[in-house]
Parts: C-alpha cells; sequence; structure tokens
C-alpha cells in the first residue's frame, strides 16, 4: 500500500481550497446584478430604489389609489404644464390636489406601462426619465369611453426628511 506523502497533501489542500475561493468570487460576482430589474441601466442600489418608486407609482395609478398617489407626491410639489413660456397652466401641489380629486371621480379604470430610460440619482434627489402608455376609462357627459396616451416625460424625484421619495415634478 502506497502512502501520500505529506507535501502532495498540502498541494491537494492548496488546490482545493485556492478553488473554493475562486469560485466564491464567481458565483459572488455572478449574483450581483448588471442591470437595474426591467430597464437596460447600470445597477446601483440608489437607481434600483428609485425604479422601484417608479413601479410603485404605476400601480397607485392602475389601482386608482389617488391617497398613494398624494403620499408620494412632494408637498412643494411644482408643475408647470410643460410649457416655461406660459404661467397660465402651472401649478402647485394644491392645484395637484384639485387634479387628482377630478380624475378621482372621472376615471373609472386606467392601464399604465412604463418603459425607464434613464435614472440619474445625485445624493438627495434623481431625474427619471421615462416613457409611458396610458389607457384611461372614464366618464365624459355621462358616457363611458376610453382613450390612450403615450408621451416621454422625465420625472423629478428628492428625499424627505425621512428619506422616502418624493415627486417633485413631472406627473
Amino acid at each position: 500500500m502506497r502512502f501520500i506523502s505529506f507535501p502532495a497533501v498540502r498541494s491537494i489542500r492548496f488546490i482545493i481550497l485556492s478553488t473554493a475561493i475562486i469560485s466564491s468570487f464567481i458565483l459572488m460576482s455572478a449574483c450581483t446584478p448588471a442591470f437595474v430589474r426591467g430597464t437596460d441601466i447600470d445597477y446601483t442600489p440608489e437607481k434600483q430604489e428609485v425604479a422601484e418608486f417608479i413601479e410603485r407609482y404605476r400601480v397607485a395609478l392602475e389601482q386608482r389609489n389617488f391617497d398613494l398617489l398624494k403620499d408620494m407626491v412632494s408637498s412643494n410639489y411644482y408643475e408647470n404644464g410643460s410649457t416655461t413660456n406660459d404661467p397660465s397652466d402651472d401649478y402647485d401641489f394644491s392645484g395637484l390636489l384639485n387634479v387628482l380629486q377630478q380624475l378621482q371621480q372621472s376615471v373609472k379604470a386606467v392601464k399604465y406601462t412604463i418603459r425607464i430610460a434613464k435614472i440619474d440619482v445625485m445624493e438627495s434627489s434623481a431625474a427619471v426619465d421615462l416613457e409611458y402608455t396610458g389607457q384611461y376609462l372614464f366618464t365624459q357627459n355621462d358616457r363611458d369611453r376610453w382613450e390612450t396616451y403615450a408621451d416621454k416625460n422625465r420625472l423629478t424625484l428628492a428625499k424627505d426628511k425621512l428619506g422616502h421619495w418624493k415627486i417633485m415634478s413631472g406627473l
């Protein structure tokens, strides 16, 4: 019977240990997402957090959860109506609440998709460029009808004092 010499056992242990360490590094790096879920945006934890916030916003729209939508918007919200030269269509948080109240009364169903094109996070603020398609069933003149919208938009977000994302503009 031939025995393996001590140096040979040591070499085998070294090879096994080295293989285990290298394998664990490969597995750990494979577990880190390359992209923010559902996008082709390079992954960072902050960008993933913003994308998850946008998904909660999308779901709140579809569920017509106006209380959650109000909670997701900053009290410092300001919208210029996409016209910088015409202040007549601008509104703040209280104006947004009026818009949400009107929508709550007239919109019966919502189908909404969002494709996030870009997320820029700067410490406690973020800009999210997105494309959306929305279908809305609403009542007008006692008649129900569907209408479809599709566009590109930018939502501007900021963290509140508790560290929660809030929408500052872009709805």
